[in-house]
């Protein structure tokens, strides 16, 4: 049973490697299902093979509700039901806007819908899940942004049945149908958040008592984020196995020790069997109260196969239970593979099994037993579970084992009986409830005072780059032997295998050579240009695409530091990242034409003539010229890189005016292999006499998918194909990569083409 799970779990993952899904017949799943039984020795295949079609049938089946394209970017009315906690999301200026999920009904253009997120600013009411509402909607297909290292948000909103985006449109009809009946469990969540926020107020910890109730994360604080991070506590704060486990085991202590006292009704229902059904039925309500996320999804059916030896009074082993509560959770859902949280909980669940069998403490009490193993238990998960964190997220909280030692009793035993209880009864006792969350959220306060202390600990966290799948691989396998029971000889040679993870450098250009990497960063710009010993970041995109582009980016490729930043001009969609890489990593010069904007950086105008050698590299700024006086865009930066193999022109957003004086100011040094195409392609730019002086053989264009602006323009485009000029967009690609080398420029590496997987429309 436990290599079928394994096998059935290895189809569904080759499956997730697919760039496209081929058509499966519905009956071509009973083949193998059928060979399952005639050919016993050929079953780990015959399941593999299963998983793989599994899979696969399911992921066509979310594939068939994408949006038509005849939809796209129209207006279009749809009837549906929110679903969900909508949330209110607050940006910059004082906007806001809803952002929900919506189910919304077929109709004669759209047989088979599927669930859209919607954004809506400015609404007449607050949105409560369960509401029917008409709306006039512009609809877009699922096209996130797609850069190596960094999230796959695509992946994520795939997983969660998610294809199309939309806006609703405060020009069309906008009409309420109906409120949630009593009976919606999303509108039960959504009123008591609302409740708790009522009743908490400005609390600190309103946001996590909220989590611990309900499941919803909306309400969390960066600040906050930050410290469970950095503390790899962030589990406690997610109703999955750990706290759902909590509540059945003490529903089972409860259940049956009251049914003990029944009598004769215990000849009919044994109080084994009573506390196994109240059990399960505590969890089932805990999990319905969280939303059914797919961590409560693997909890419940973890627990119910565990209770299931009881009722059929059979001792079951650990790894029995986690083999069938595997591939249970892998037939309700095989696309839970894609989510992080599915490798953390069984890789959790599976540890903990391994480190605690066959270890027996002799002579000494059961709570120094209880100690001991509750100490024990934290170090396996932290050191089994760190290759797998390393290579998903980067990091290496190294406070966990003491942070965790401190918060899991406090939270399971303190926090949460208190936080249930109170939001079991606040609808109904206020006064009561209202108490109960009140003195949980003081408990909760007191142990975030200690999270935080931990946090801001230097050494706190390790991060790295991404390491090698081979050597997080060997470190799993050093982990298996250093965690073996006491005694066994040689366990100190698991440190020689997991030493690989750590001393593996990441890859790095050798000298005379640049690394061009143009990120996909939506409608914007950010490039980053390496050498041997340098890193040079041009632009940064929006405000929110230095966090979440090139944050990640940069970790995953081991930069600690970036030598310059060159921000060309002050618009947000070139600058807007710059505070959260300057608040991120150490920067060692600032080169702008807006210094105003970096005062407290000590930046530095950039201004034509400058120029600068690393690694054999010429580095020349072109433009403006001292005293250049004209509007934002014209006074971009304009960066000339010169190597071996080939020249870059970086132009910003740079317009006709100064295409005009680029041409008379430098007649022959202009001329580059490779142009990030200026302003983003509009019309504005790109004069056919700045093609012809520039002479590039690669044009790139950095723009958003079916941006606003409609860049790149179509006739701009074709402009730069009539010179056989090789055209790319990061919308269409993704990232671009090159290589300029002793050999040349190297075959652009487009991140649609490197990274494409079934899930990328």
């Amino acid at each position: 049973m436990r290599l079928g799970a394994i096998a059935f779990l290895f189809g569904i993952l080759f499956c997730q490697t697919l760039s496209f899904i081929p058509a499966i017949p519905s009956f071509i799943l009973l083949l193998p299902l059928f060979a399952f039984f005639i050919l016993p020795r050929y079953r780990f295949i015959t399941l593999f093979t299963l998983g793989l079609l599994w899979a696969m049938w399911r992921a066509d089946m979310i594939l068939a509700q994408k949006l038509p394209n005849a939809l796209e970017g129209q207006d279009i009315k749809i009837t549906g039901t929110i679903i969900n906690l909508p949330q209110e999301r607050h940006y910059r200026r004082n906007v806001s806007a809803w952002q929900f999920d919506f189910a919304p009904l077929p109709f004669k253009e759209w047989q088979n819908p599927g669930k859209l997120r919607l954004k809506w600013g400015n609404p007449p009411q607050s949105l409560r899940p369960g509401q029917q509402w008409q709306f006039t909607v512009r609809l877009k297909r699922i096209h996130e942004l797609l850069n190596p290292g960094v999230f796959d948000y695509s992946k994520y909103l795939f997983q969660h049945r998610i294809l199309t985006k939309g806006t609703v449109r405060t020009k069309g009809e906008q009409r309420l149908l109906s409120e949630p009946s009593l009976f919606n469990s999303d509108n039960l969540r959504y009123r008591l958040a609302q409740t708790i926020r009522s009743e908490l107020g400005d609390r600190a910890s309103m946001g996590i008592i909220i989590a611990l109730a309900v499941g919803e994360r909306q309400w969390l604080t960066s600040k906050q984020k930050t410290i469970l991070q950095r503390t790899g506590t962030a589990h406690l704060i997610a109703i999955s196995g750990l706290h759902i486990g909590f509540i059945a085991m003490l529903a089972f202590g409860i259940a049956r020790r009251l049914w003990s006292y029944a009598g004769k009704a215990t000849l009919w229902l044994p109080a084994p069997y009573f506390a196994a059904f109240v059990s399960f039925l505590a969890a089932f309500l805990y999990a319905l109260l969280a939303g059914f996320s797919i961590s409560t999804q693997r909890a419940l059916i973890m627990i119910a196969v565990a209770l299931s030896g009881i009722i059929f009074s059979r001792k079951v082993a650990l790894s029995h239970i986690l083999a069938y509560a595997l591939l249970l959770v892998l037939l309700w859902d095989p696309l839970s593979v894609l989510s992080a949280g599915f490798w953390l909980s069984f890789g959790a669940v599976a540890i903990i099994g391994y480190a605690l069998s066959c270890r027996r403490e002799q002579g000494i009490s059961s709570l120094a037993k209880w100690g001991i193993g509750t100490w024990r238990t934290q170090i396996a998960v932290v050191l089994g579970m760190f290759p797998i964190s390393l290579y998903i997220f980067g990091y290496i909280p190294l406070t966990s084992i003491l942070a965790n030692t401190i918060a899991i009793p406090w939270v399971s035993f303190i926090v949460v009986p208190l936080t249930l209880l109170g939001t079991a009864i606040i609808l109904y006792l206020p006064a009561l409830g209202g108490e109960l969350l009140q003195i949980a959220a003081y408990t909760l306060d007191a142990l975030n005072s200690s999270l935080e202390w931990l946090a801001h600990i230097d050494w706190a966290i390790w991060q790295q780059h991404t390491p090698p799948l081979w050597s997080v691989l060997t470190a799993m396998i050093g982990v298996a032997i250093l965690l073996l029971p006491r005694g066994f000889p040689a366990r100190w040679l698991g440190i020689i295998w997991i030493l690989p993870i750590f001393f593996t450098p990441p890859p790095y250009p050798n000298r005379g050579e640049v690394w061009f990497t143009l990120l996909d960063i939506g409608q914007g710009l950010a490039a980053v240009i390496r050498t041997e010993n340098y890193v040079l970041l041009y632009d940064t995109g929006k405000a929110f695409k230095g966090r979440t582009v090139i944050l990640p980016f940069f970790r995953a490729k081991g930069i600690q530091q970036i030598d310059k930043l060159l921000i060309s001009h002050d618009d947000n969609d070139h600058s807007g990242g710059a505070q959260s890489v300057l608040k991120n990593f150490r920067v060692d010069e600032i080169l702008t034409s807006a210094p105003e904007k970096f005062k407290e950086n000590n930046a530095r105008l950039c201004q034509a003539g400058q120029y600068w050698y690393w690694d054999d590299v010429h580095f020349q700024i072109l433009h403006p010229p001292k005293n250049y006086q004209a509007k934002d865009n014209d006074r971009s930066c304009i960066l000339k890189i010169t190597t071996i193999g080939g020249t870059i022109l970086l132009s910003g957003d740079i317009e006709k005016r100064t295409e005009y004086h680029l041409i008379k100011q430098y007649p022959i040094d202009l001329k580059a292999d490779i142009l990030i195409v200026p302003h983003h392609g509009s019309k504005t730019s790109s004069t056919i006499n700045f093609i012809k002086a520039v002479q590039p053989i690669i044009a790139l264009f950095s723009t958003g998918y079916r941006n606003h602006f409609g860049h790149p323009k179509k006739e701009i485009v074709q402009r730069y194909r009539h010179h056989n000029i090789k055209v790319w967009n990061t919308a269409q690609t993704g990232a671009i990569q090159f290589q300029l080398s002793a050999d040349g420029i190297s075959p652009p590496i487009l991140a649609r083409e490197e990274m494409r997987r079934y899930w990328h429309q």
